[in-house]
Formats: C-alpha cells, structure tokens, sequence
C-alpha cells in the first residue's frame, strides 16, 4: 500500500501544522513577526549616588518600522573589575517602532565597585502597528538648577494628541561638557488630557560629580495598554493585531 504524504497548506486561515501564526511560520513561509531586527542596545551604565546606592540607564532602538515590542524582558548585569557578577536587575518595557528611549532602573543597593554594566534584551512581544501615529508629546520649557544637595530639571509637558492618556513617564538624564552622564532620574504625570500642558520636576537630592551643561528630557506613554490608550473623538480603544 502506498501512503501519500499530504502537502502542507498554507492559505487555509488556520493556524495548524505547526505554524507560528495563521499560514506562516513552520512549514511554511516566516510570519512578519517573525523577520523582525532584533532591538538594539546603544549604552548601559551604573551610576553612583550616594550611601551604597545605584541608578542604572540604558538606551535602547528599535530598528523596525511597523512593529513595536508590546512587551520585553530585560536584565541589568553589573560586573566588578575581575569580571565577576556582583549584581542583577530584571525588569520589563515597551517600545515603539523606529523610537530609540531609555530604560532607567533607580535607588538600587549595592555593595562593591562596578566596573562594567551590561543590559539584555529578553522574550519580546511584538505588535503591528503599521497605521498608527506616534503620540505628540512635547516638552517645553526646560530648564536646570544645579546646587550642592539638590538639582533639578523642571519643565512642561504638552501633550498633542488627540488622545488622553491615564499616565505619562518621563526621563531625565544629565550631561557634562564631555556628555557624560552625571545623573538619571524618572518621574509621572498622571491624567494628561488631549492639548493639554503640565508642569513637572526630576530632582536629584545629592551631589553630583560634575557641572550639567546638557539635558535629556524625554516623555514616553504606553499606548499598548488598553487602560492607558484612551481615543478621545473616537468610540473606544484602537486594537491591533498581536504576536
């Protein structure tokens, strides 16, 4: 008797046969998802602050124009001088396509001297956003005060959009005249309504090695989220195809 082997479909509108998603991936050809440039890391550092305690920035790009990650695990590797592990962080974020942001970790203890910090990109979550419009947030008006126990950067936050949005982060980081990094800091706005402007405040309640001559301020939103993604002159929340 003489067995056929049954050629694989691939235009069925199932997900079967070992495919990764409805007709792609497995036996047949790769899912969009699943050719996507994998999130690159620009810089990792630790920084010192006071009593034992770190603060850790990274800066990260996403290369690929339509997808953006909906979520990443991420791991924060300190190494001391003889390249012994001596510290880990894990944490999770998003980011959206083409965007380059930062990923900033605050207040960690830590005993002993780091000589190098490394920071991995783990399990991402993809998400097409081929017709979306990057949110229109703004800042204006910064500026920066540097004293001995206490410096600042204060500023407005404007958001364009014709969305309101349940909660905005927004990033900080300090520059000497040779850009290095001096400081990092994070803080929230909350309830940011379409064309609307708010004021806030990153502080820093300890001396920092050097004199700020440049600032990075960034605002970043999570419009995955369905909570947080509110369309203002619309019938809901915008979806978008997961993988």
């Amino acid at each position: 008797m003489i067995i056929k082997s049954q050629l694989p479909s691939c235009s069925d509108g199932e997900q079967n046969q070992g495919e990764a998603g409805i007709d792609c991936g497995g036996p047949c050809k790769l899912c969009d998802w699943q050719l996507q440039k994998e999130l690159e890391v620009v810089f990792a550092e630790a920084l010192e602050t006071k009593d034992n305690y770190v603060d850790l920035v990274a800066k990260i790009k996403n290369p690929n124009r339509e997808f953006g990650a909906k979520s990443f695990l991420y791991k924060f590797n300190l190494y001391d001088s003889s390249n012994n592990l001596i510290f880990s962080k894990d944490g999770s974020s998003y980011i959206l396509p083409q965007e380059t942001r930062y990923v900033v970790e605050q207040k960690l203890f830590l005993a002993g001297e780091v000589s190098r910090t490394e920071f991995k990109v783990q399990s991402v979550t993809w998400q097409k956003l081929s017709d979306y419009q990057e949110p229109e947030l703004l800042i204006g008006g910064q500026s920066f005060d540097q004293q001995e126990e206490l410096s600042r950067v204060i500023g407005t936050l404007e958001n364009r959009s014709n969305y309101d949005f349940d909660r905005i982060d927004i990033y900080g980081v300090l520059f000497d005249k040779e850009s290095k990094i001096l400081g990092v800091g994070k803080t929230e706005v909350r309830t940011v309504l379409s064309k609307e402007s708010r004021y806030f405040e990153i502080s820093w309640f300890f001396p920092l090695e050097g004199r700020i001559e440049r600032t990075d301020v960034s605002a970043e939103t999570n419009v995955f989220l369905d909570e947080n993604f509110m369309k203002r002159h619309g019938n809901g929340i915008e979806k978008f195809q997961e993988y």
